[in-house]
């Protein structure tokens, strides 16, 4: 019966990835933990006079207000916000709010709560009350006073962690938990801070402080659950940037930066130019999706980029999430200086995302990276599989140009797993991009070259696709030579270096099984959360 119902609960909010239970959490109290880099130098936002008139600010401020309501829970706020930043339309926006009232409540929304996603809308109303609390010709003292006392509609000291109406058996989803928890806990410092003693309001009493330092460790040891998510990350980190920029507590304002300094390292790991083609949980009918920039988490970083190189920039450099990049731009939080600096190292890159879940694989040098595509693990997993893709030194910004390998049949039932240090294989022929010519063929041998010093060596059949990168010149012949049948599951990319593969593996495990006699770990679900294995160039 039980089960029965926890099936049931699922399939009524299947949009959305609810877990049950702490089992992905504890399955990283057996994983080493990772130890994130640490930085110091960090700039400074932009002024607020810049930003006053950013191209980005006012491309978001000229767009016309519409009522906050569940439809327009994402752009309503910021608009604005914007309008506030801009100095646009200031008696407008605050006559705007005085006018409003909450249009539904706290959690995920779906057939079991259909009015909630409201604090879609709350954690930004929180940032507006404290961005401008100390100017009242911007935000009325009886608007601020109205946000606080009625549009802001979580307060006092109980976490919200559950999906409401689901009888506490479900987990919200962590932006959720994030937002949710964030605007309580900025209501209640906006009380205690304007003369309200209750102890329910004093966050270190009531509990509120330690739930969200606590909630920022676990997202530090264990990442995102909603990992890559379209569009779901944007809002875990919009949600964090609103509580470092606003939280008064020293201690808060750190733990939140080291939580977003670990995001963007990650990112600048698994990412090329801005381009990024991987694994994902959540939203699976975005699984046909070709863009290699439509993560939230690539906007947003490619915004903190742009500004630290060009001060003011054009939003027309960042190809999507404008929304997500706008939330980027106004709040504090900047990523340490030396953060950005070029890593041209041979590296693999292998991201664990515990129990149940799909690994990311990077090989990566200079002017390339292999990704591999992962697996899902059941529809209740919400976790989307891609190809394996070579991106290079290009502007290439869509995954058919790219050279890339597929799976076998539908998306759902892949392994692409198979990368290591320059090779990838799969169950699928390889797509070359229509811009590249081939330099040599031999059989299902074929040759192309990437610019003067990098050369991409390809094999193709029925049901299974090859790409290696050799790190010196070599024949056709001799490649052959050394690997008469590839399909058989070992790759000889010299006379010293051999890779075994399984292609049939199932879920859960790599395909690269042995290299250079030694056997990988092959199950994911232990992999650290992040390593990175320096390799020569």
């Amino acid at each position: 019966m039980q089960r029965s119902l926890l099936i049931f609960l699922a399939l009524s909010l299947s949009s959305c990835a609810y877990y049950f239970g702490n089992g992905w959490q504890r399955s990283f109290k057996k994983i080493p933990k990772t130890e994130y880099p640490r930085f110091s130098d960090r700039p400074a936002r932009i002024t607020d006079e810049l930003l006053q008139t950013h191209p980005l600010v006012l491309e978001m401020a000229e767009t016309e207000l519409v009522q906050p309501s569940q439809k327009a829970k994402t752009t309503s706020p910021r608009i604005l916000l914007a309008k506030l930043v801009a100095h646009k339309d200031v008696k407008a926006v605050n006559e705007f709010l005085l006018n409003s009232t909450p249009w539904g409540n706290s959690g995920t929304s779906g057939f079991l709560n259909p009015k909630g996603d409201y604090d879609f809308t709350t954690i930004l109303l929180s940032a507006i009350l404290f961005r401008f609390e100390n100017d009242t010709a911007l935000l009325w003292p009886q608007t601020a006073d109205h946000i606080a006392q009625n549009l802001l509609i979580e307060e006092g000291g109980k976490p919200h962690t559950k999906t409401p109406r689901t009888l506490r058996i479900m987990k919200d989803t962590e932006n959720h938990i994030l937002m949710t928890n964030i605007s309580q806990y900025l209501k209640n410092q906006w009380f205690q801070e304007h003369g309200n003693t209750d102890e329910r309001f004093n966050n270190r009493v009531n509990g509120m402080e330690q739930f969200l330092l606590d909630n920022l460790e676990e997202l530090q040891q264990t990442g995102q659950y909603e990992f890559n998510s379209k569009p779901y990350e944007g809002y875990t980190i919009s949600a964090l940037l609103v509580l470092h920029a606003y939280a008064h507590s020293a201690e808060m304002k750190e733990k939140v930066a080291q939580t977003l300094d670990n995001m963007v390292w990650e990112y600048l790991q698994t990412s090329d130019g801005f381009r990024k083609n991987s694994p994902f949980r959540r939203r699976m009918e975005r699984a046909n999706g070709t863009s290699l920039a439509d993560n939230a988490s690539t906007s947003m970083f490619q915004t903190w980029y742009l500004e630290q190189e060009q001060g003011v920039f054009d939003p027309k450099v960042i190809a999507e999430n404008h929304h997500q990049a706008f939330s980027a731009l106004v709040f504090d939080y900047r990523p340490p200086t030396e953060i950005w600096r070029s890593d041209d190292t041979e590296r693999m890159v292998l991201i664990g995302h515990g129990k149940g879940s799909s690994p990311e694989i990077y090989s990566r040098g200079k002017g390339w990276m292999l990704s591999a595509g992962g697996f899902q693990r059941g529809e209740t997993s919400q976790i989307v599989a891609r190809p394996i893709v070579l991106m290079l030194n290009d502007e290439a910004a869509e995954l058919s140009e790219c050279f890339h390998i597929d799976g076998k049949g539908k998306w759902t039932k892949w392994n692409n797993t198979g990368v290591h240090h320059r090779f990838a294989v799969g169950r699928s022929a390889g797509h070359v991009p229509s811009t590249f010519q081939v330099v040599d063929t031999l059989g299902n041998w074929k040759l192309y070259e990437a610019g003067s010093d990098l050369r991409i060596v390809t094999y193709s059949s029925n049901n299974f696709g090859l790409i290696f990168l050799p790190e010196s010149p070599i024949s056709l012949a001799e490649i052959a030579k050394l690997n008469p049948d590839p399909t058989k599951g070992i790759f000889n990319s010299s006379v010293e270096s051999q890779v075994h593969f399984e292609l049939n593996s199932p879920k859960g495990k790599w395909v690269i099984t042995v290299v250079n006699g030694e056997k990988t770990n092959r199950k994911t679900d232990t992999w650290p959360r992040v390593v990175v294995n320096r390799l020569s160039n």
